[in-house]
């Protein structure tokens, strides 16, 4: 390093600055644990340059054999330190190589081996390593994860992965459970599955049929999947698979389509893929026996119309008129889909009679082709046609003979409703109400639920409520019928809500009779025995509120009433205060559940104005409350509001405040997949300390205290399942203001396991343990003070431990005075401490030094002038340190044409107003860059006293030119025109040029070959009169290329001494071009004379030795 500098101090830089490369860039090193690594690195140069140098390293456990190096190659030799350092520790470091070639950086990486199990593919040392097996070999990583081994390898992983193995082995170690360890890990995605297709259609199957489809997954990994069917025409072999059977990530499943389950038209079905985490549907259409008649029931559908119109009529809605149009209209459409049905013929009749039309219906009846003997009459439809006749001709001994006819046929068929109606309108013994209901009741028992039964039934109650003293199955499917149609008169409807209020026992069918019943009269006795039945039946869903609310509002004195309306009130969609009478009632106690009780609470709080004085006589009790259910953990945004208006700091015990700190960390999980029987939650300690039961409906309540806490879902099947379970949690109550109560009785306390205080550093635990074991804040105290304490002694860990917390932000005017005296680096770290260095006053001058020597060694300068300005300034400078520098700056300067500060020129001015041996490049440097600059009258002397120096040495340069004329005389400059060419490093430069006088120019272009002024610099001078001009080109070979510049032009002009009344022209060369000039003779001839005496005087005065 001193050869170089001391080269350089002399102007000498003809030094081969090797090329070097490196034959690596990035080291690994692979360490044992407890062991120190050996390794080495290898540079060398593409050219003839030996390579010279310092290497430097980030890590204070890295060492060199020998911290300098020469040679080409040069290797480097080095140990790292490993002992101490725990199986999986990475160190990212680098090697700072500053030598002749230049400043290099080597980033290194040194790794604290894990331990590894081998595999068929390989060592398995991380969870990584393990999911590349897992692609490969499912099998045989899964044998490796039922493994101890296993279990050793992920010791040195982070510990949330450590504790959901630890816990799972304790549940399975099934292929199951190793999916769901990697998924919860993030070593691979869930897989979901897909069907190509959503269904199939099949037509008119004569035998059984086989059927495919492919089933598609999304990744590799194992999952059950169960098959269901339904619909009992299709048949699976095979009801249970897994992601095992898959070929790639696609499976075929086979099933059967069973003709003889086929009915005809058409067949829905489908296959259900049942998998943890979602059930896919492929549906199954079989259209069997098309020629199947669509509309096979659009004669069922007519005749539904004609008979609900016909109920309309009765109950007042139609009237006759309109009824029987329709109904005639509907049963001309009827017999046209079937002409040959007599019972059509019939009922046409029946339509007409009914509608005071007997003409009409007389006709219809005398072109039916009556016959009681023909083979395969119906009994029923001869039946139906002598009733027809018997009330067309309102003959009373006529009728007595049908009604004998019918009766004889009922005997027959006795489930016949049909024929009990024509007994009924014949037979005067049921015109009585009683008697008729009787009958009614008893053909109800044949299952009959025809709409005109149950019509004639309800025309029994309406005409004399007081029938109905019972109400089992028939009165309520009368009832229902009468409501469903909207029949019920109002005597009628007030009897049934009396009578329901009796009953003891709610019903269903009953509310929903009494529902609809409301709807057509709103009556208080009505409504009040809506919600004594509700009560009765402990009606507590939310549809129910509705009727609760109007029993309250219409202020109804029922029992519990007031009770059962909180307990349907919908929290979340309740707006403004209870009613007054509500909270009166519950003034002296409640028993309700905590969160509608809390709900009560809430809402008086919430509308403290209104309540008045009730929430002062409500105050105590909600109090007493508040803390009962903060003791018990409870939790709702009723609550929430209770214990914000409640809790106070100063009555909050150890026992409150611990439920407090559970609150405040308590979430509410849900999902969407179903069969989940419980949540557990492992700790950020590993522990499992929450099993909570889940509930689709209400979801779970868990506490997570940290962010590292991992939940965990378990299934009815008793799997366990972690990320692969999409859920939502939602934090029940946060309220900054008691989660700082709970962090402060904490911390003052040492309650609820805090974690251990971190272990305070010294300086030996730092050597051992490593920086990043403790906060930076901790280790930079005792950076500093082990430096006072020994007195500011070298040493390489301390050095290395001040930068590293310099590096990180943390130092002060003692680890800096140090890193000052003793930090040896890179040189952009040198640079960054310089810069504080200054900030804070300290002296930096060493820092300085060590910089420029670095920088000029290794050929590296940037952004340094200031520095160097910094290192000149001092007292302490190494002078061929100095001359070197300024050497080799203003070299790149004149011949590279690197721009410099200022600060470097008032330097190189200084040193030469002092009389300091310089290198000539540093001159020239000052002369080229104050010739367009104005300059002091003290630096004037210096230039000029530079400009005569350089100009004897023949070290002439254009730029000279812009000098003072009289300092130009003085050197024989003034005369003069010249032309500069800079070349490529190691080129050879020719000069073309040819001499024109006014209009005669010379053929052809002279050549000359040139010699460098300086390097590679090249300049020629010429002297020319007025009328002559040269026109010149150069020419650069080097490197098996040939460059040729543009020609150019070169005149001289026209400088004489500012005076015009004297005509003194500065120069012989001047003199005779102002000859040339002039117009006069005698004025030649003067001027001739005295060109003369000069040149006489000049020769006897200059003598040639």
């Amino acid at each position: 390093m001193k050869n170089k500098i001391q080269k350089f101090s002399k102007g000498d830089f003809q030094l081969i600055r090797p090329d070097v490369i490196f034959d690596e860039t990035n080291l690994v090193l692979i360490i044992g644990e407890g062991e120190v690594y050996r390794g080495s690195f290898t540079m060398r140069a593409n050219n003839e340059g030996r390579i010279r140098g310092l290497v430097y390293s980030s890590s204070f456990r890295v060492h060199f054999k020998d911290q300098g190096f020469e040679g080409n190659p040069a290797r480097v030799e080095f140990t790292y330190d490993g002992r101490g350092l725990r199986p999986g520790h990475v160190e990212e470091g680098k090697f700072t190589v500053v030598c002749t070639g230049g400043e290099f950086e080597l980033a290194f990486t040194a790794i604290i081996e894990k331990p590894y199990v081998m595999t068929t593919y390989g060592k398995v040392q991380s969870t990584d390593d393990f999911r590349k097996l897992a692609i490969k070999d499912f099998s045989e990583a899964g044998r490796l994860f039922r493994s101890k081994e296993f279990y050793e390898i992920l010791k040195y992983e982070n510990e949330r992965t450590f504790y959901l193995y630890d816990n799972m082995r304790k549940w399975s170690l099934g292929e199951q459970a190793m999916e769901e360890f990697m998924v919860g890990i993030k070593q691979k995605e869930c897989i979901f599955l897909t069907l190509q297709g959503e269904g199939m259609l099949f037509e008119d199957l004569t035998e059984s049929t086989k059927g495919t489809l492919t089933l598609m997954k999304n990744t590799w990994g194992y999952m059950p999947i169960h098959i269901e069917t339904v619909g009992d025409f299709i048949r699976v072999s095979r009801p249970e698979i897994s992601t095992e059977d898959f070929v790639g990530n696609a499976h075929e499943i086979e099933y059967v389509v069973r003709a003889e389950k086929l009915h005809g038209g058409r067949n829905y079905g489908a296959l259900k893929f049942v998998t943890p985490y979602e059930t896919l549907t492929y549906e199954v259409e079989v259209l069997q026996n098309q020629e199947y008649d669509e509309d096979h029931r659009m004669p069922e559908l007519l005749l539904a119309q004609i008979i609900k119109e016909y109920v309309g009529y009765v109950a007042g809605r139609v009237t006759l008129e309109h009824w029987v149009d329709s109904a005639v209209e509907k049963m001309v459409a009827l017999r046209k889909l079937d002409p040959l049905n007599e019972v059509y013929q019939l009922m046409l009749g029946n339509i007409y009679l009914l509608g005071g039309k007997t003409e009409e219906a007389k006709w219809i009846l005398e072109n039916y082709n009556y016959n009681r003997f023909a083979i395969g009459k119906d009994p029923l439809t001869n039946c139906y046609y002598l009733y027809l006749t018997a009330k067309i001709r309102g003959d009373v001994n006529y009728e007595e003979r049908v009604l004998d006819e019918v009766g004889k046929t009922y005997m027959r068929h006795q489930d016949s409703w049909w024929l009990l109606y024509m007994i009924l309108n014949l037979d005067n013994r049921y015109k009585n109400p009683y008697k008729r209901l009787e009958v009614l009741e008893q053909q109800f028992e044949y299952g009959i639920h025809a709409v005109m039964f149950y019509l004639e039934a309800y025309l029994c109650y309406q005409e004399k409520p007081t029938l109905l003293k019972k109400l089992g199955t028939f009165e309520i499917q009368v009832l229902n019928f009468a409501t469903k149609y909207r029949m019920m008169t109002k005597e009628l409807a007030l009897y049934i809500s009396n009578f329901a209020s009796q009953q003891k026992k709610y019903s269903d069918n009953l509310f929903r009779i009494l529902e609809r019943i409301y709807k057509m009269y709103e009556e208080p006795m009505i409504l009040n025995t809506i919600c004594t039945l509700l009560i009765k039946g402990n009606k507590t869903a939310k549809k129910y509120f509705s009727w609760y609310q109007k029993a309250v509002d219409s202020d109804l004195k029922i029992a519990q009433l007031y009770e059962y309306y909180m307990m349907t009130i919908d929290e979340d969609s309740a707006h403004g205060p209870l009613p007054k009478s509500l909270v009166l009632y519950f003034m002296h106690g409640n028993a309700l559940d905590y969160k509608k009780a809390a709900y009560l609470y809430a809402s008086l709080v919430i509308h403290e104005e209104q309540a008045g004085d009730l929430y002062l006589n409500y105050r105590e009790q909600m109090v007493a409350f508040t803390w009962e259910q903060l003791a018990k953990r409870h939790i709702t945004e009723s609550l929430r509001t209770l214990y914000k208006r409640f809790c106070r700091e100063d009555e909050m015990t150890a026992e409150r405040m611990e439920a407090m700190r559970d609150i405040c960390y308590s979430y509410e999980v849900r999902t969407k997949v179903r069969g989940m029987k419980c949540v557990l939650v492992i700790e950020k300690d590993g522990s499992v300390r929450q099993r909570i039961p889940y509930d689709m409906k209400n979801g779970a309540i868990i506490y997570l205290y940290d962010k590292e806490s991992r939940i965990v879902w378990e299934s009815v099947e008793g799997r366990h399942y972690t990320d692969s379970i999409p859920y939502e949690t939602k934090r029940l109550f946060y309220e900054p203001r008691f989660v700082d109560m709970c962090r402060k009785y904490a911390a003052s306390t040492g309650f609820w396991n805090q974690e251990p205080e971190k272990e305070k550093p010294d300086y030996e635990k730092i050597q051992a343990k490593g920086i990043d074991s403790f906060e930076d804040k901790d280790v930079f105290l005792v950076c500093s003070r082990r430096i006072r304490e020994e007195n500011y002694t070298e040493d390489d860990f301390l050095s290395y431990l001040a930068f590293e917390m310099f590096r990180r932000g943390q130092y002060d005017k003692v680890t800096l005075t140090y890193l000052a005296e003793y930090y040896c680096g890179a040189i952009g770290d040198m640079k960054r401490l310089w810069k504080v260095l200054k900030q804070y006053g300290v002296p930096s001058y060493k820092v300085s030094e060590r910089i420029i020597t670095q920088m000029v060694f290794s050929e590296t300068l940037y952004e340094e002038e200031h520095i160097f300005e910094d290192y000149y300034l001092s007292d302490n400078v190494y002078f061929r340190l100095k001359q070197a520098y300024l050497a080799y700056v203003t070299r790149e300067y004149i011949v590279y044409g690197r721009s410099l500060e200022k600060c470097v020129f008032e330097i190189i001015a200084n040193e030469c107003d002092q009389k300091e041996d310089l290198p000539d490049v540093c001159k020239i440097a000052l002369l080229k860059y104050y010739s367009d600059k104005e300059y002091t009258g003290e630096l004037e002397d210096v230039l000029h006293q530079v400009l005569r120096e350089m100009c004897e040495k023949q070290l002439v340069f254009p730029y000279y030119m812009n000098y003072k004329e009289e300092w130009l005389r003085e050197v024989q400059l003034y005369n003069k025109v010249m032309a500069a060419y800079r070349c490529k490093p190691g080129g050879k430069v020719r000069l073309y040029y040819k001499m024109k006088q006014k209009d005669r120019e010379e053929l052809g272009y002279r050549a000359e070959a040139m010699m460098p002024v300086y390097e590679n610099l090249y300049v020629k001078q010429f002297v020319l009169y007025n009328d002559e001009s040269v026109n010149y080109y150069f020419q650069e070979s080097g490197n098996g290329e040939m460059i040729t510049t543009d020609k150019k032009t070169l005149k001289t002009d026209k400088k004489t001494l500012k005076t015009d009344k004297e005509r003194v022209f500065a120069g012989k060369y001047q003199m005779l071009n102002a000859m040339t000039d002039m117009d006069s003779d005698a004025e030649r001839s003067k001027a001739m004379l005295e060109f003369e005496e000069e040149e006489q005087m000049a020769d006897q005065i200059f003598k040639i030795y």
